[in-house]
């Protein structure tokens, strides 16, 4: 589950009455300790927009807040909650989670919760140079006789299509090969 989708199943029911990015701030600041709510002070009321309506992906903040989640304490906020509002909580959460109940309504939530953002925490970045840049480069030679390499035998059935075009994408590197004659190349 995302957080965009937490934030879609929990805010009907206890969203209150502030625009989505106070109510994203107060997800945060229930599940975190006491010593770790000042990290929130760090993003702007847009960034909180972002994160709920799933544009902006938690990963940054999550990393910030891993140390200082406490899933007591999001369990506590949740059942503050009424007991209808609970109710809710448990039919909407029973597809992720087939034990959820009534007792232990905000215990379930409060780990599905700590895991999102667990998960999100440990997304790597995408790193700037890929492997295939890397590569060491090939040389290599095409050779065309009167009959193409592979050429299948005369069939009326058949067509050989010859003079094709391959064309061979490396990255930002691409090139055109022709098989109506010898080439080398480097990649």
């Amino acid at each position: 589950m995302t957080f965009k989708d937490f934030v879609e199943l929990t805010r009907p029911v206890i969203g209150g009455r502030g625009g989505v990015q106070k109510y994203v701030r107060s997800l945060f600041d229930a599940i975190l300790t006491d010593d770790g709510r000042d990290i929130l002070d760090d993003y702007s009321d847009s960034s909180y927009k972002a994160y709920a309506n799933g544009t902006t992906q938690i990963t940054e903040i999550a990393k910030a807040m891993s140390p200082h989640l406490d899933q007591v304490e999001f369990a506590s906020f949740i059942f503050e909650f009424g007991e209808s509002a609970q109710l809710e909580l448990c039919e909407r959460f029973k597809p992720y989670l087939p034990e959820i109940n009534a007792r232990n309504v905000g215990d379930e939530i409060a780990d599905l919760f700590a895991g999102i953002i667990r998960t999100a925490a440990a997304v790597k970045r995408k790193s700037s140079t890929s492997p295939e840049d890397d590569a060491e480069p090939i040389e290599a030679e095409v050779v065309d006789d009167e009959k193409p390499s592979g050429a299948a035998t005369e069939d009326p059935k058949m067509t050989v299509i010859q003079h094709q075009i391959n064309v061979i994408q490396n990255g930002e590197k691409n090139f055109n090969l022709t098989n109506n004659g010898t080439m080398n190349f480097k990649f």
